[in-house]
C-alpha cells in the first residue's frame, strides 16, 4: 500500500479508531471527521474532551483503521491540539459531516487534532488461518 492507496482506504471507511495515554490511563475511541492535509492527519473535536487532556500530556496517539476483511491501517505519531480559526474553518469545510456536531466553527469548544505520522503500518487483509496464528504481517507505508 502506497501513501495515496491508505488515503483512499481510510477516506472510504470515514472512521477509525484513536488510542491515547496520559501516562497512566489508556483511552481508545472511535473517531471521524478526519482528512489528510499534507502530509498530517486531522481530525475534529471537543476541547473538553478525555483525548484532548490526555494529548496535552503526552502528545503521541496512534489511529487504527479497518474494514470488514481485516485490512486495516495503523498511524502513530506526534499529535498537537490547534484552536486556530484558519484551521478549524478548514476542516469544518473539508469534513461536511462536521456541520451535523458543530454549529459554529470558530467556537473554543472546537479544535482540531493534528497528527505528524511517523509510523504507518498497513496488513494485507490476508484472513488468519488459525488462532496459534496471531501475527500478522504489517508493511510500512512511506510518507513521502
Amino acid at each position: 500500500m502506497n501513501l495515496e492507496e491508505l488515503k483512499q482506504f481510510i477516506k472510504q471507511l470515514g472512521w477509525g479508531f484513536l488510542a491515547t495515554t496520559d501516562g497512566r490511563k489508556v483511552g481508545v475511541r472511535p473517531m471521524g471527521g478526519l482528512i489528510w492535509k499534507d502530509n498530517q492527519l486531522l481530525c475534529a473535536t471537543f476541547s473538553a474532551s478525555d483525548k484532548v487532556a490526555q494529548l496535552t500530556k503526552v502528545p503521541y496517539a496512534e489511529y487504527c483503521f479497518c474494514d470488514s476483511t481485516g485490512k486495516h491501517v495503523r498511524i502513530a505519531g506526534h499529535c498537537s491540539i490547534s484552536t486556530d480559526d484558519a484551521e478549524k474553518l478548514w476542516l469544518y469545510n473539508a469534513v461536511p459531516d462536521l456541520k451535523n456536531y458543530i454549529s459554529d466553527p470558530a467556537s473554543p469548544d472546537y479544535v482540531v487534532i493534528k497528527m505528524s505520522p511517523d509510523n504507518v503500518r498497513a496488513t494485507c487483509g490476508e484472513p488468519v488461518e488459525s488462532m496459534e496464528s496471531t501475527y500478522m504481517k504489517y508493511s510500512q507505508v512511506k510518507l513521502k
